[in-house]
């Protein structure tokens, strides 16, 4: 008797949350791509202190290709990315909602004095024909040069500006990496490093890294915003809709506001925030 009467109870008061649209505390935790890790942490972070019902958490990176993994197979209702979504991946029901355009960045470690690259310096650079920065303008010194591979979306950007970065071959004195961590902790490590990225993810830093102009050309926002600045790629959040959570909805909706706008901006984003 006693447990019938509190499965009753229960049910009951389930049906009441149901229909004055209660909605429980929730945990969303959004993989994904290293691009908008660092401004998607700040942005967490000030969602977090706005309200106490949801908690939001972003996971060291599992490149693009994971958060359409766990969005198709419904392990994350949120996912990131550093690239909008390829006609394929659209087919599957997934949705993007871009977030903004990001300056990428040739940048070097803290005890580099260059301030400005040219683009046949920098395939010079790669390609193993310039190893020291005197060559580039600033105090002698090693350039530790970071590579990526082809599918990176930082050099995808570059490719699209500086075409000879398609098919370009390394030199011997390049390291090549695949995670934005690691990228970053080499920038970090190595006074004379160089390496590409986009500006935002390179505020995880804990050096003073130096953003370098390319051909005169400050990597702004406003020079962005302004055409003048060639390189950049676009950060974006993906999630199936049948599969968007109430902490999702709230975090997308916050992402959009004015207040998520403006910390986009302070982080050297360019805000284009639309879904399609």
């Amino acid at each position: 008797m006693i447990f019938f009467r509190l499965r009753h109870l229960i049910a009951a008061w389930l049906a009441a949350l149901t229909l004055t649209g209660a909605v429980f505390a929730e945990e969303l935790v959004i993989p994904g791509s290293g691009n908008p890790e660092y401004v998607l942490t700040q942005l967490a972070k000030a969602f977090n202190q706005r309200q106490n019902q949801h908690t939001v958490t972003i996971p060291t990176s599992t490149g693009t290709a994971g958060a359409l993994r766990d969005v198709e197979v419904g392990t994350a209702s949120l996912g990131r990315v550093g690239r909008p979504l390829k006609e394929d991946e659209r087919k599957k029901g997934i949705v993007y909602v871009a977030l903004g355009r990001d300056p990428v960045v040739f940048a070097a470690g803290a005890g580099v004095t260059a301030r400005n690259i040219t683009p046949a310096q920098a395939v010079d650079v790669y390609s193993g024909k310039l190893t020291d920065w005197r060559e580039l303008g600033g105090d002698s010194g090693p350039i530790r040069a970071i590579g990526r591979e082809p599918t990176d979306a930082s050099r995808q950007a570059i490719t699209r500006v500086i075409k000879p970065f398609e098919n370009i071959e390394y030199g011997e004195n390049v390291k090549v990496v695949h995670l934005d961590p690691e990228l970053i902790a080499l920038l970090d490590r190595f006074p004379t490093s160089f390496g590409v990225l986009n500006q935002s993810a390179l505020g995880a830093c804990n050096s003073k890294i130096v953003h370098l102009a390319l051909d005169g050309v400050e990597p702004t926002a406003e020079n962005l915003e302004k055409g003048l600045y060639p390189a950049w790629l676009e950060l974006g959040l993906i999630y199936k809709p049948d599969a968007l959570t109430p902490a999702g909805k709230a975090f997308l909706e916050f992402v959009r506001s004015p207040a998520g706008e403006r910390i986009l901006r302070e982080h050297g984003i360019l805000p284009t925030v639309s879904s399609n």
